[in-house]
């Protein structure tokens, strides 16, 4: 089995906490480079910034036309800095009836919102192709065209954004994981969708926005679907 096999295993089942924040970016057995998306995504210590305790205040919402939306938060707390550098963590994603729970960790290097985003991500692609429920594990396919479109057709390209008052250089990673897919006649009317995610080195946390969007292809201009989840206040206070 080759680092990149072992590293989506591992994606795919461990907790936050667990997730490997640096790897070596060749494969010794295959000399298999890891994507400049991945590397972005996966293979970085997220938090290196942080020097204090801190929350990381984002806002959710879900728009479009297949279903109702809604709007929610998540909310990321650094609660103490180790020795080493790691960081004692929590997370609340959402909140009420749609909190997705995720355990507080005394050591972590990751900002665990893009991987529980992309986990319930794949749960909803689920729902919404499967409504009568006889493919319960059909989540673990879109999981895995996710991670084969970050290793093999993302595009990063180099963004300045403005949060709190000033520009932040970092990266956007784009991808459309369904648009080639041969299976994409089980989902046609979802197949265009589109994920865009910005990070930067310099923002506490890494993460900037997520956003994710279906376009209706029968004309209407408003998307079937939109969700936009984006940092929108960082507390110091504590």
């Amino acid at each position: 089995m080759t680092i990149r096999q072992i590293l989506i295993l591992l994606l795919g089942v461990l907790s936050f906490a667990d997730a490997p924040a640096q790897v070596d970016q060749t494969d010794p057995e295959g000399d298999v480079q890891f994507s400049e998306a991945e590397t972005r995504l996966w293979l970085t210590d997220q938090l290196r910034s942080i020097s204090s305790v801190m929350e990381l205040n984002y806002s959710f919402e879900k728009s479009g036309s297949l279903e109702p939306g809604f709007s929610d938060r998540v909310q990321f707390v650094i609660n103490k800095i180790n020795d080493d550098g790691s960081k004692v963590a929590s997370l609340q994603f959402l909140t009420g009836e749609r909190n997705f729970p995720v355990p507080a960790v005394e050591r972590t290097t990751v900002n665990p919102i893009l991987k529980v985003y992309l986990q319930g991500d794949v749960y909803e692609m689920n729902r919404l192709t499967d409504p009568d429920g006889a493919a319960k594990e059909r989540w673990r396919y879109f999981q895995r065209r996710i991670k084969f479109a970050l290793a093999e057709s993302a595009t990063v390209t180099e963004v300045t954004f403005d949060f709190n008052g000033r520009n932040w250089h970092g990266h956007e990673v784009r991808f459309q994981p369904y648009v080639n897919d041969p299976k994409r006649g089980l989902f046609a009317r979802l197949a265009n969708k589109s994920y865009s995610i910005i990070v930067s080195d310099e923002l506490p946390g890494y993460l900037y926005r997520i956003e994710t969007i279906v376009l209706d292809t029968s004309g209407e201009e408003r998307p079937l679907l939109r969700e936009v989840l984006q940092l929108s206040t960082i507390d110091e206070s504590g």
